[in-house]
């Protein structure tokens, strides 16, 4: 019986996955000019925690700068571009009968993203539905966030529920990783617009409607 339903957040909840992987290849264009975007396959940096972001942007501008220099280039240049970014216009609405069916089912729901804390909550609360999750966790409290799995394994200790009692709600590689490594089913966003590998996912749906179908095939 499920007694739980985790999200992550970027490119599942809102669409700012690819968002966050166009900033991050303005960045490097920015940094190294000399960089061959057509023939540089930049699908790493989708999903990837900050701390893995930032030593994989430090490769690809080829620099020797620390990487607290790096972040700090970089959340500038990030926090500039996404001035003009409207959260409710990237919120996947269909999010909606998910939560109110889980909600009317008594089946906890949570956020496992490896965004920080602050921007969870700024990013819940714009879309109107931070209420909705009874755990909300960030990549911010553990030593490693996605691929790892104790993102995933914490969560589940908090919804004090077993892992073959929760599915997780992923789109990247790491995500998904991290879900499976933590043995909770997974169901993967379908992302069509870059080389996404999701294949370590059990079930993949196209939007959040074939999502909520699946997980009520799931709830037996």
């Amino acid at each position: 019986m499920l007694k739980a339903i985790i999200f992550d957040m970027d490119g599942v909840i809102v669409d700012t996955e690819f968002q966050d992987f166009r900033i991050q290849q303005e960045f490097i264009k920015k940094e190294n000019p000399t960089i061959d975007h057509a023939a540089t396959n930049f699908d790493e940096l989708i999903g990837q925690s900050y701390d893995m972001l930032y030593k994989t942007l430090r490769k690809f501008i080829d620099s020797n700068d620390s990487l607290s220099a790096i972040k700090e280039r970089f959340e500038k240049f990030n926090d500039a571009a996404y001035e003009s970014i409207n959260y409710q216009q990237l919120f996947r609405k269909d999010i909606l009968s998910i939560l109110k069916w889980a909600k009317a089912n008594a089946i906890s729901l949570a956020v496992a993203s490896s965004s920080t804390h602050e921007h969870i909550l700024e990013v819940l609360t714009s879309c109107g539905i931070k209420e909705y999750f009874d755990v909300i966790y960030s990549g911010e409290f553990v030593a490693e966030s996605k691929p790892n799995p104790a993102i995933y394994l914490n969560t589940l200790q908090k919804l004090k529920v077993k892992p073959e009692q929760a599915i997780a709600i992923e789109d990247s590689y790491y995500g998904i990783t991290a879900a499976k490594t933590a043995g909770i089913t997974t169901i993967a966003y379908k992302e069509i617009r870059a080389k996404v590998d999701q294949s370590g996912a059990d079930y993949l749906a196209t939007d959040m409607l074939e999502i909520y179908e699946l997980i009520k095939s799931l709830n037996k």
